[in-house]
């Protein structure tokens, strides 16, 4: 069993604690967070040992994968010198705000002999990467459009300033380039019908398009919930010459606190999916990531360009060039 160390100790490290739990291809060995009395709490919740620095956690030899689950801004700082410690990295996306620090996390991983990954989580649902192999085979045609839909209402004063959404079409993007590839074009639109901050969006379009035609539509909003199916949260959908394929979030829903309305358990199962690619088949049987760290870089190009397709309204093409 691979002993991992959190680098953070929020909301985001609790799901992956309770994956790591569920999954039990690791064990969670120790925990380290700007607030060392954070830490200390959450080690008493879910087990290993709190420690008062980075580098106190990253010089433990037993630990020999680290996920980086802290606020962005921290990540690139912190990949960096866990990769030059010697440990697998699995780092919570966006994985840096900009490309530039993106493309220090990729460089440093290139020159190390670690395991890197951005925690894309939605690709690793098996019912996605199904779709993802029919595509791939042949058997569905040549893809013609790309559809991702996401639908979650969140409280009104939740809202902050975002460039396009970015912590949430994040997903998206990474999608589109797992099914898809570079886009070589984006337009998009946005508005606010529900966020009370008036600098905030709530709704956002983002239109890829390829040179040889493939249209994809990346929608994402935080200001309505979509009640006409079950509900649902998030869909994919692949339309291709001969064939369609559609994952959606609606198959299981459970009511973890009555009361509180019904959740997703897919969203609480993509954590465990990514955990066990990430610990299972890619550090112990060398398995290469489905979005690589290349991949988040060229995610951080399309969010980049749909930002300023947004500011500016117009066609803005995609630069993928360092």
């Amino acid at each position: 069993m691979i002993k991992v160390g959190f680098m953070g100790a929020g909301t985001v490290a609790g799901l992956h604690a309770r994956a790591l739990a569920e999954g039990g291809a690791g064990q969670l060995a120790g925990v380290w967070s700007r607030s060392h009395a954070n830490a200390e709490r959450f080690a008493d919740q879910h087990g290993g040992t709190a420690y008062d620095s980075a580098e106190a956690l990253l010089a433990q030899p037993d630990i020999k994968a680290v996920f980086i689950l802290n606020a962005s801004e921290a990540h690139a700082d912190l990949a960096v010198r866990t990769l030059e410690a010697g440990k697998h990295v699995l780092i919570e996306k966006p994985i840096g705000v900009t490309r530039t620090e993106v493309g220090r996390i990729r460089d440093a991983a290139r020159a190390s002999d670690r395991v890197c990954m951005p925690s894309h989580n939605y690709i690793y649902a098996p019912e996605v990467r199904r779709i993802h192999a029919h595509l791939t085979s042949g058997r569905l045609g040549r893809l013609n459009s790309f559809w991702a839909l996401y639908n979650q209402r969140l409280p009104p004063d939740v809202g902050r300033p975002d460039p396009a959404m970015g912590g949430l079409t994040i997903h998206h993007v990474y999608a589109l380039l797992y099914f898809a590839g570079r886009p070589a074009h984006v337009s998009t639109t946005a508005s606010r019908v529900h966020f009370t901050n008036p600098d905030t969006i709530d709704q956002i379009m983002i239109t890829a398009g390829y040179e040889d035609g493939i249209i994809a539509n990346l929608w994402a909003s935080f200001s309505t919930d979509d009640w006409s199916r079950d509900p649902w949260t998030v869909k994919f959908k692949i339309l291709g010459a001969r064939g369609t394929g559609v994952a959606s979030w609606d198959q299981i829903k459970v009511d973890e606190e009555p009361g509180a309305g019904q959740d997703d358990a897919a969203y609480w199962d993509s954590f465990l999916y990514t955990q066990l690619y990430f610990l299972n088949d890619c550090i112990a049987h060398g398995a290469k990531p489905l979005s690589t760290v290349d991949d988040a870089y060229d995610a951080a190009c399309v969010l980049e360009a749909a930002d300023r397709a947004l500011q500016s309204g117009r066609r803005i093409d995609v630069d993928y060039q360092d």
